[in-house]
């Protein structure tokens, strides 16, 4: 998995139990207003389709990450492959743009077809999707940098502001413990990451790989 990384056991002991499907909602500012999902609902159902009221500007659910027992598994699995069927069979529903799998997983369960799905608010389930802040915090800080006559690779790969020997950010930005873990709205850890490759260069690059947590324990059998 590209973008995604385990803090803690994701079913280890506080863990909450699972029942039915659990799907995640990204940071409250991302709605399904977003084009990744408002233009592709929008021109394969119809901008006049009487369920577009059930979806539009509702939290984004992001379709990377999804949890749940085995039988709920399938039965997303299966209503997945069904309305993709549905969208490779008309024309108005085929797309050049990434994330047709995420309009189609926001249609469904705002629509009323997965019956068995819970929607779980950002930072306070399994999964922690971190892309939003992320984006806006990188950019805001590589931008400062360049501003200030840094090149671009250069400010790029700086720690953000706060930062210390055991974290690559403050936690004024209150998205962190002071050793670099994200946390919960309470403060506890999170368990699950999603999206965290959006913070940037130092934090993906340079300051994750270092962390024993996020080291491969597996010996290096490679010749």
């Amino acid at each position: 998995v590209r973008d995604s990384f385990f803090q803690l056991d994701p079913f280890g002991p506080g863990s909450p139990p699972i029942t039915g499907l659990q799907i995640f909602q990204e940071h409250p500012n991302q709605t399904t207003k977003h084009w990744i999902t408002s233009h592709p609902i929008s021109k394969c159902k119809g901008d006049t389709s009487q369920d577009r009221e059930t979806w539009y500007g509702k939290p984004m659910l992001c379709s990377g990450t999804t949890i749940g027992t085995r039988s709920a598994m399938l039965k997303y699995l299966e209503a997945m492959h069904a309305e993709m069927k549905v969208w490779m069979s008309d024309e108005k529903c085929h797309f050049t743009i990434n994330g047709d799998d995420q309009s189609i997983h926001n249609y469904l369960f705002y629509t009323g077809q997965l019956p068995f799905a819970q929607s779980i608010p950002n930072r306070m389930g399994i999964v922690n999707t971190v892309g939003v802040e992320g984006s806006i915090e990188y950019i805001k800080w590589r931008k400062q940098g360049m501003d200030e006559g840094l090149e671009q690779g250069v400010s790029a790969a700086r720690p953000f502001p706060g930062a210390t020997d055991r974290s690559w950010i403050g936690t004024q930005y209150n998205l962190t413990d002071d050793e670099g873990f994200f946390t919960q709205y309470d403060g506890t850890r999170s368990r699950v990451i999603h999206q965290a490759d959006r913070f940037g260069m130092y934090y993906w690059y340079m300051w994750l790989p270092r962390q024993p947590f996020a080291q491969d324990s597996m010996p290096n059998n490679k010749s």
